[in-house]
């Protein structure tokens, strides 16, 4: 889908290349074929903080969907208005209690979602940041987050705060939903049970613990029916679309250290 066939202001998505929310809702408007417009957010030059995107995010996260005109937040939020609001392939199974299970492992997704955000502010944020600010402006900025968790988590890991101990306990956080999943794959090959928002939910979080290179957590003889779904996620156009968005700054993969997903 190319964003940019999308008419101006119908539908318009604020977000990131790397954030893994910002992958979430992509991959859904993806699989929707819904077209949008792209409207890109430097969290590294912290355009999230600027007065133009707080009036229409005021938590200064991204990624934020506006449609016609209103503002959408909370990527979990976002991808059921997206299922719900366009035509195209349901991403929600018809079945209630399937849809029950589909909405209880999104639930782990978002409450493991602070693991996932040590890590990654941890090894790849404030190395990145470190390399194009000042401290004086890392913490100036840290400071100026609207939200607490944020603030709290940048501010710790720019004074190094953030230890190997603290990491492992996010790393077992992390191993804790896998083993859920795993258990969910044994009945089917997607989560709940027909391909869903909780697919898409899991989706850019294996792919961010597969850029910061701990496939491990899946490789082998380990988790295999994870191994499995993570080889048909890679596989959908959908997922390739959305986890390969090009940093619109200039930037790339190779800047970062990440992997793309289009190279073996």
């Amino acid at each position: 889908m190319n964003p940019q066939s999308s008419p101006a202001g119908k539908v318009e998505l604020y977000h990131f290349w790397s954030s893994v929310c910002s992958v979430k809702v992509r991959m859904a408007l993806e699989e929707k074929g819904v077209p949008w417009v792209s409207r890109y957010i430097d969290l590294f030059q912290f355009d999230q903080m600027k007065p133009a995107y707080l009036a229409i995010n005021p938590d200064g996260v991204v990624p934020t969907l506006v449609h016609n005109g209103q503002p959408i937040h909370e990527s979990s939020v976002i991808n059921e208005y997206i299922d719900t609001a366009f035509d195209g392939p349901p991403l929600v199974p018809a079945d209630p209690l399937a849809g029950a299970r589909m909405r209880e492992f999104i639930f782990a997704c978002d409450e493991g979602f602070d693991a996932i955000v040590k890590l990654t502010i941890v090894r790849y944020i404030v190395p990145k940041l470190r390399r194009r600010h000042g401290e004086d402006a890392l913490h100036a900025w840290a400071e100026r987050r609207p939200k607490k968790f944020y603030r709290d988590v940048h501010t710790r890991a720019i004074r190094g705060e953030i230890g190997e101990a603290e990491l492992g306990e996010s790393l077992d956080a992390i191993g804790t939903l896998l083993d859920k999943m795993e258990a969910r794959l044994a009945h089917a090959d997607w989560i709940a049970g027909d391909f869903s928002l909780a697919d898409i939910a899991m989706a850019p979080y294996a792919f961010r613990l597969h850029a910061l290179g701990h496939e491990a957590f899946w490789s082998g003889s380990l988790r295999p029916r994870v191994n499995d779904w993570y080889a048909r996620i890679a596989a959908r156009p959908a997922f390739v679309t959305a986890a390969s968005w090009p940093d619109e700054s200039g930037g790339g993969y190779e800047e970062v250290g990440l992997v793309n997903p289009n190279q073996d």
